[in-house]
């Protein structure tokens, strides 16, 4: 049989109390969450992580190099967490760093090579230096682990735009409008693959210059951490229902509680 769980902490609910401020887009809830759960344990990881993505978003609290640091000491804690190389990589991204940036991904995919989050931003850094060909394989390779992720579809028509393969860069852009039909730019790059049909002499900077050239997977670590570590607790299951049912009024009041007990 499996070894229990390890008893939840009163770090892990504060990660739990942040991450439903997060998924409702109150920020600034979530971080005072992620730094009560680090003012009781320094050294947690999953906690480094959230508040890093944090600072990584367009967030009152962005700023990439103090989410660098949190991931380096964090990625020395704990070398073998795919997710704290992964958003390195991304942070080293938004730096324009690709070198560190690829070593970055490189470390992820060692310790998580099917992730298809991680396979579109690998994607997105060879499409940003100009490698084309190892881009559309990153490209499929995420597409191949998770189908269902408009922007990977979009970031393959924008690729497949760049190099006038006009035919392939719609039919990228048609499962991503079936995956996101409300996306405007999608609909935007959808009517100028009609314009680029109409008139072979404009270029496809010409006809997207105000829309983005990809599009970054969004990164919201579920909540299994909550769920192993407290299985056959009837109080933590509310809890979890209450979050996923985006109620989070209630859920946020039974992880306090739940952090005031622990």
């Amino acid at each position: 049989s499996l070894p229990p769980p390890p008893p939840r902490t009163p770090a892990d609910v504060w990660l739990q109390i942040g991450h439903i401020h997060e998924l409702q887009k109150n920020f600034a809830g979530a971080m005072e969450g992620y730094q009560s759960g680090l003012a009781d344990d320094p050294n947690h990881t999953k906690l480094m992580q959230h508040v890093a993505w944090l600072k990584l978003q367009d967030t009152p609290f962005a700023n990439v190099v103090e989410a660098t640091q949190l991931l380096r000491r964090s990625s020395e804690l704990d070398p073998t967490d795919a997710q704290t190389w992964y958003l390195l990589g991304r942070c080293h991204l938004a730096a324009k760093n690709y070198t560190n940036s690829h070593t970055s991904y490189q470390q992820a995919v060692y310790r998580d090579e099917k992730s298809p989050t991680l396979w579109c931003s690998i994607g997105i850094l060879y499409f940003k230096i100009g490698q084309h060909k190892e881009a559309l394989d990153a490209y499929s390779k995420a597409i191949r682990f998770n189908p269902h992720m408009s922007a990977v579809w979009y970031n393959l028509g924008t690729l497949y735009e760049s190099c006038r393969q006009i035919p392939d860069a719609k039919d990228a852009y048609q499962h991503a409008i079936e995956l996101d039909p409300e996306r405007q730019c999608i609909k935007a790059r959808m009517q100028g693959i009609a314009r680029l049909a109409e008139n072979p002499h404009l270029s496809v900077e010409e006809v997207n210059r105000d829309l983005p050239s990809y599009l970054d997977p969004v990164v919201l670590p579920c909540l299994d951490r909550l769920t192993e570590s407290t299985a056959g607790d009837a109080a933590a299951s509310q809890m979890v229902i209450a979050a996923m049912q985006q109620d989070s009024g209630a859920a946020v009041a039974a992880f306090a509680a739940a952090a005031a007990a622990a």
